[in-house]
């Protein structure tokens, strides 16, 4: 059974002895939703120290991962390359990466990773990044930032 009420259909259903109603009220009566705040993500700058810093050939950089781990390390350059591995106690350059580039690191056997980034002594545009083991969990990280400025971080 369907009925209107001020131009507003109301079903009903009427067996049992239960009645059960809908109605579509008026988009003026309901009150405002409040639509989300704009969020602004600060700048890593503000958030976290810089653990190194490197001079960029116009945007571009090299970063040469050096494994001293003897486990197998993932790796990629986010936007750059796809997933990659690079063994332990072994080397590799990446070369002519855009700056800002984020790097992810992930050690297949799921030990810790000691990250510590460090300017070339022969090429002021390559960073070179050794990867060691800890046990220390505060200082395991899986991903490396290189920023337009040069700033380096690690998260």
């Amino acid at each position: 059974m369907v009925k209107k009420l001020l131009g507003k259909p109301i079903l009903g259903l009427m067996g049992l002895g239960v009645i059960v109603s809908a109605v579509a009220a008026d988009r003026a009566t309901l009150p405002a939703i409040a639509q989300p705040a704009t969020v602004v993500t600060p700048a890593p700058e503000s958030q976290f120290v810089p653990k190194a810093r490197i001079q960029l050939n116009s945007d571009r950089t090299n970063i040469t991962l050096i494994n001293n781990t003897y486990a197998t390390i993932a790796y990629q350059a986010v936007g750059d390359t796809q997933p990659r591995t690079l063994q332990g106690r072994t080397r590799v350059t990446l070369k002519g990466l855009r700056a800002p580039v984020t790097l992810t690191l992930d050690r297949q056997d799921a030990g810790l990773l000691l990250v510590t980034p460090t300017p070339s002594a022969t090429s002021p545009e390559t960073l070179e990044v050794l990867l060691n083991t800890t046990t220390d969990l505060s200082a395991d990280a899986t991903t490396l930032r290189v920023e337009q400025t040069g700033l380096v971080f690690l998260y």
